[in-house]
């Protein structure tokens, strides 16, 4: 048995303040409605500020009886507008049938309809790819490099921050998803290890050395240290809110934390050393795996067991599938896998799985186990569990050239993840240094994404795509782009709906004052993006001067720069006046490939650094 252990003021800003705070209102929504084939379309966005984040919301509603419309898949574009106009229905249908159509050479300000993959690396760094975009032979959007190999991870519900520890330093790092920079280092802790959000956003909870530390998620203030058993520890959160789960596996023992008086109140034995917990939605019960084979049925409620499930010696994970009836235990000492049925709290099947399994990751239809003496990983389809006694179906698919277990294992986060919106998850296999991709289905990973020599231990997926929330209502989180007015433009595919906005993203005074001043707008006038090698090929622009609005007329020095995206070539060649601020050139390309063309004029401060370029692509 578990043991147990006992009036409002109104405020006055100054002036300054005050004008600070009118710049925030006129940035703070946008919202705007249109109709198109009987759908009403309302777009809000929220803090249309260059350079913040803002929160974009699309939601759908039937013309007739108001009714939402769920269960579609809404893509959107923010694109900067030529002349400040609204789009016209043939302009926004070009649009929409531009960005559709993945020209690489005609991107969109800002697409709403992105993942980035991120690798959590053993040398100690976490990388950020972009797997849509690598046109120019990079697909890398950032790398940081935290104190020491990250063990695990956990994204705020919200997705703007990742939480890393790093056990090594005794360090935690948060990180902005928004801009992929590190907010802050700070200690929680001797050994921070495993880190998981309760369900509410509230508090995230880490394990230390010494027990768990409860972090205030909205501003990363420590709200508690809580002693509890020896570790190594594993964590869980009910789905409540109530209580956290702590093995300790030190001592044998299961704690259970109030998440109400951040206190530890109850205590008890969990099998010889208790190694993962997990909770099963359906049952509403933790069930801790312990090393001696040992499976204890916890109910946080009655802080007590109700139930002890025996299974060989070697245990290291427990997994619950989608839906929370069926468990998944890992015992790569004797190559098993167990699956505990809860209604019944016994095993009902079990698998002799080579190689060493040590990873159960789960897709709506497929569990993925990855083994340390092999590079395939197995799949079981889960329509196919639940029969007692019945052998287990699996298949495998290469994840890779080299075995999972060739490199150290230094983190407990994942490395298998579904990709975003696909039937299809991401492997990640740090001998290899890649990321593969893998479409349910497949004989073979159809693609891989390089980590730029870096061995990813664990892959996550942000989704900036618009969400669905509640019926009818997608959102998203995006940065904003430069200041200035975009055409938005929403599209879904069945039922059939264009609609096209007009946003203003207002300046932000901080990057105003920082960024150089570019004197010019350019319009990129040439014709063909796609030109043929050592071919002649016209070069077109239009200057307007940034101020006055005026063509930028006899400049004298005016050139192109033209850089091959490999490096290996580069070439300035003078623009012709043409009047009417146009300037052109001849270019012929010496090899195929993918060149950048900058437009600079030094006596005018126009520099080949901004960031109006060119991209062609010789065939």
């Amino acid at each position: 048995m578990l043991t147990f252990t006992r009036a409002r003021r109104r405020a006055s800003y100054p002036r300054q303040v005050t004008n600070f705070l009118g710049v925030l209102a006129l940035a703070a929504l946008v919202s705007q409605k249109v109709t198109d084939g009987g759908i009403v379309v309302g777009l809000d966005v929220a803090n249309a500020r260059e350079g913040d984040t803002a929160r974009v919301e699309v939601t759908l509603r039937d013309q007739t009886t108001g009714a939402p419309l769920g269960g579609v898949f809404p893509t959107a574009w923010f694109n900067k507008s030529a002349d400040d106009k609204p789009l016209d229905r043939k302009q926004c249908t070009a649009t929409v049938a531009t960005f559709v159509a993945g020209n690489v050479y005609q991107r969109p300000s800002l697409d709403l309809n992105v993942y980035y993959v991120v690798a959590l690396n053993g040398d100690g760094t976490l990388t950020v790819v972009d797997p849509h975009f690598s046109f120019g032979g990079t697909q890398l959007i950032g790398m940081l490099e935290l104190p020491s190999p990250g063990f695990d991870w956990t994204l705020t519900a919200d997705g703007t921050r990742l939480l890393v520890t790093s056990p090594a330093a005794g360090k935690v790092t948060a990180i902005d998803t928004a801009r992929w920079k590190i907010l802050s280092t700070f200690d929680a802790g001797t050994e921070p290890r495993r880190i998981v959000e309760q369900p509410d956003g509230h508090y995230v909870w880490i394990s230390t050395r010494d027990g768990v530390t409860a972090l205030r998620r909205a501003d990363l203030t420590i709200a508690a240290k809580i002693a509890t058993g020896q570790g190594p520890h594993d964590l869980a959160a009910t789905p409540d809110n109530r209580s956290i789960i702590v093995t300790n596996g030190g001592d044998g023992t299961v704690s259970i934390i109030d998440v109400a008086t951040l206190k530890e109140v109850a205590r008890g034995p969990a099998g010889a050393k208790p190694v993962s917990v997990d909770w099963s939605p359906l049952s509403n019960l933790a069930y801790i795996a312990s090393s001696d084979g040992a499976i204890t049925v916890l109910d946080p409620r009655a802080r007590k067991p109700v139930g002890r499930i025996m299974t060989e010696p070697g245990l290291e994970r427990i997994r619950f599938a989608p839906g929370g009836r069926y468990g998944f235990t890992l015992n790569p000492a004797k190559d098993l896998m167990h699956i505990v049925d809860v209604s019944s709290n016994r095993v009902i099947q079990t698998g002799e799985l080579e190689g060493g399994p040590f990873e159960v990751t789960f897709t709506d239809s497929l569990a993925y186990v990855r083994r340390r003496d092999s590079e395939l990983v197995l799949m079981v389809p889960l329509a196919n569990i639940g029969k007692e006694g019945r052998a287990l179906a699996v298949v495998e698919f290469p994840g890779g050239q080299e075995n999972f277990g060739k490199m150290p294992r230094l983190t407990a986060a994942d490395g298998i993840v579904a990709a975003a919106g696909e039937n299809a998850v991401l492997v990640a296999n740090p001998a290899d240094g890649e990321v593969y991709f893998y479409k349910e289905g497949m004989a073979a990973p159809i693609g891989h994404f390089s980590n730029y020599h870096h061995p990813p231990q664990a892959v996550l997926v942000i989704n900036r795509s618009l969400r669905e929330g509640k019926p009818g209502t997608f959102t998203t989180t995006a940065t904003m782009p430069e200041a200035g007015t975009y055409d938005v433009a929403v599209f879904i595919d069945s039922p059939r709906v264009i609609s096209c906005f007009t946003v203003k993203v207002a300046e932000n005074p901080d990057i105003v004052a920082a960024k150089p001043r570019v004197p010019f707008n350019i319009e990129q006038l040439t014709k063909q993006r796609i030109i043929t090698a050592h071919e002649k090929t016209q070069l077109e622009f239009r200057l307007t001067d940034v101020k006055t609005k005026l063509p930028a007329n006899a400049l004298a020095d005016a050139r192109a720069l033209i850089m091959q995206a490999n490096g290996a070539w580069s070439e300035r060649l003078a623009l012709q006046p043409r009047g009417d601020g146009r300037y052109e050139a001849d270019f012929t390309s010496p090899s195929p490939g993918v060149y950048y063309v900058y437009v600079e004029c030094p006596s005018a401060g126009l520099r080949a650094s901004n960031p109006q370029f060119l991209v062609l692509q010789a065939q």
